[in-house]
């Protein structure tokens, strides 16, 4: 049996993170964590204080992991490439870990947790910055990060239920086209 002393937040994240990806968001249940870590379930507790709490912990990696891709892809870009860029690497990041995704969408407390808050307002902060660089009007600006948010949740969405599979259009080509279209639509 693993000892408290073994334990850390950062473990107990990655094994939920693990058993999501793996099984889904209803896999990660204390009582799994607990048996995948070999410890009792109310170790957990002392890290956790409950179900939500933890997966507040695993969008706030799963955020942190998603704000270096960006900053690696987008590295050196700036306006419209710059925000494709940003909008396709969280698209494909989404569907890569499609169930992580979908888990982290469904958590409550987002907006109410200070490090889960200061990872999506990081990612916020690149998409505003990227788009004045091609739009000066505020309204035009969060019009537009509205639609690219919509946008990227609606694709990872729609493509996990296999709406995204018609040979007519790549859904890739889709995707950067309906950006276009919307930043096309801004600036009239």
């Amino acid at each position: 049996m693993v000892q408290k002393r073994d334990l850390s937040a950062e473990k107990i994240i990655q094994t939920a993170t693990d058993l999501i990806k793996a099984d889904g968001a209803d896999a990660a249940t204390f009582g799994n964590i607990a048996k995948a870590l070999n410890c009792r379930t109310q170790a957990l507790y002392f890290y956790f204080k409950n179900h939500n709490d933890l997966l507040l912990g695993v969008a706030t990696n799963f955020f942190a992991t998603l704000n270096h891709e960006v900053q690696t892809a987008c590295f050196d870009l700036n306006g419209r490439e710059a925000l494709i860029k940003m909008a396709t690497t969280i698209r494909n990041y989404g569907r890569q870990n499609l169930d992580l995704s979908l888990a982290v969408m469904r958590t409550s407390g987002l907006p109410d947790h200070l490090s889960a808050f200061n990872e999506t307002r990081h990612l916020s902060e690149m998409m505003q910055r990227y788009i004045g660089d091609f739009v000066s009007d505020p309204v035009q600006q969060l019009s537009i990060s509205r639609g690219v948010r919509a946008i990227i949740i609606g694709e990872v969405v729609s493509e996990s239920v296999g709406w995204f599979t018609n040979p007519a259009i790549d859904r890739d080509d889709s995707f950067v086209d309906n950006l276009m279209r919307l930043f096309d639509e801004s600036q009239k």
